[in-house]
């Protein structure tokens, strides 16, 4: 049994072909030609739709380097239940005004461009669209499962996970971020930063003042802690110590939160909560 592929309903190959459009357009002076085509990348991957739901769930598969087999195992069994949770008569209807509007506004042959690693945006593609099937070859199913799984262990220049956040990769987004960190570090996350991982993920976006209150939070608190831990400590070099790490903690921006500056918030929970034990 075979899958058959078809390029111009793949959303990462389409957006890719639309993106090096765009750049072409660019490169020749036609302001034009590049105006339209990123009037349809809004359009037709506006968020809300369904297309551009497959293509952040699509995205995430194709970009996210994972460091275990077991974690390369647990992404792709969160990414299947993801992609049966879309609406596939309307992603099918979406997907055909998306191609209706480039025959009629490109015209040229826009399905010729080539793209980089073409055959694993065909095997993502592919496995969103098996996944949803209610009778699936398992021959099949495990071979392009074992090709993903490979693709997510593979060396990739690391995405922003920022880049990633959508209604429909949120719990997948949260739980390689949560992962990662704990492999990492070796460690289990505590409540209270899994607490914050969640609304890095859920409220970057949709509400970033409640989440610049949470990262308030936990600056005010340590710092606190620390200023409690300095005035018992008779070390002299602890207390010097303790000081440029309350400078540190002081510096840390609370606007336009990213990975790296969340990662910092996590290790200054975790020094909060050792403090609170030494207490």
């Amino acid at each position: 049994m075979k899958v058959k592929h078809n390029k111009k309903r793949n959303v990462g190959v389409v957006f890719a072909q639309l993106s090096e459009y765009v750049s072409a357009a660019l490169v020749e002076g036609n302001n034009e030609k590049a105006t339209t085509a990123l009037g349809i990348i809004r359009r037709h991957y506006a968020p809300g739709t369904e297309v551009y739901r497959e293509f952040r769930l699509f995205r995430a598969l194709m970009v996210t380097e994972v460091p275990s087999s077991a974690l390369a195992a647990s992404v792709i069994s969160e990414a299947k239940d993801a992609s049966k949770k879309f609406d596939e008569k309307k992603l099918t209807q979406e997907k055909s005004s998306l191609i209706k509007t480039i025959n009629y506004t490109l015209k040229e042959d826009f399905y010729s461009r080539r793209v980089a690693d073409y055959k694993m945006y065909a095997t993502v593609q592919s496995l969103l669209e098996y996944w949803r099937q209610e009778n699936r070859d398992p021959a099949l199913l495990i071979k392009f499962e074992k090709k993903l799984h490979e693709h997510l262990m593979s060396e990739k220049s690391a995405p922003r996970l920022q880049t990633l956040k959508t209604p429909s990769a949120d719990r997948l987004v949260l739980k390689i971020m949560s992962e990662k960190v704990e492999e990492k570090y070796g460690r289990v996350l505590t409540t209270e930063q899994s607490d914050l991982l969640r609304d890095y993920v859920m409220l970057a976006e949709k509400s970033p003042d409640r989440l610049t209150k949470k990262l308030e939070s936990v600056k005010a608190t340590t710092l606190r802690k620390l200023s409690v831990f300095s005035t018992a400590c008779e070390n002299p070099v602890l207390s010097k110590n303790i000081i440029e790490v309350s400078n540190k903690i002081h510096s840390l921006r609370l606007d336009s939160p990213d990975d790296s500056l969340v990662s910092q918030y996590l290790t200054v929970m975790k020094l909060a909560q050792e403090i609170g034990e030494s207490e």
